[in-house]
């Protein structure tokens, strides 16, 4: 009879711990889901640039085309709908949001790269060498178990045209 309820007992320590199992890979694949998306959507972003200031050799981003082809590209990495909220059977429950877009370039007045780029409020410290456009987005993370992190993960992204 102890057998049994030992049999049984470690049956449920180990469905126990394949539920944190579970909850972990999810976790993790939607951090690395979500970085690699925003890393393709800041890159799409900082393409698109004044075309009149490129050919006199500086960068100016074109910020309405720069946000649209930031969401574009989060559209199409995260399989979101129009209104950014994820399609069924994704793996976001929640629509992700952009918290915070800033534009650092040529057109910037007081900077000169490599620029110390600090804004405390938003958690982000960073020495950019080059225009850069920023970005920070927030996601709800799907939970498996009621033991899941509920809440929110920020990401920060910066992609920049270093000067060396």
């Amino acid at each position: 009879m102890h057998r049994v309820l030992l049999v049984m007992l470690m049956a449920g320590i180990f469905i126990y711990a394949m539920g944190f199992e579970a909850d972990r890979y999810i976790t993790e694949a939607v951090h690395n889901r979500l970085k690699f998306s925003l890393n393709r959507s800041a890159h799409d972003a900082s393409l698109q640039v004044d075309k009149l200031a490129l050919t006199e050799g500086r960068i100016v981003f074109v910020r309405s085309g720069a946000r649209h082809a930031f969401e574009a590209g989060l559209r199409a990495n995260l399989e979101l709908q129009d209104n950014l909220f994820p399609r069924a059977g994704t793996m976001l429950g929640k629509p992700p949001e952009i918290v915070y877009e800033d534009y650092v370039d040529d057109a910037t007045p007081g900077v000169r790269f490599p620029f110390s780029y600090v804004r405390p409020e938003q958690n982000i410290y960073q020495v950019i060498k080059g225009p850069a456009v920023i970005y920070r987005v927030r996601v709800m993370l799907p939970g498996t178990n009621r033991f899941s992190y509920n809440g929110y993960v920020y990401k920060t992204v910066i992609y920049e045209y270093p000067f060396y």
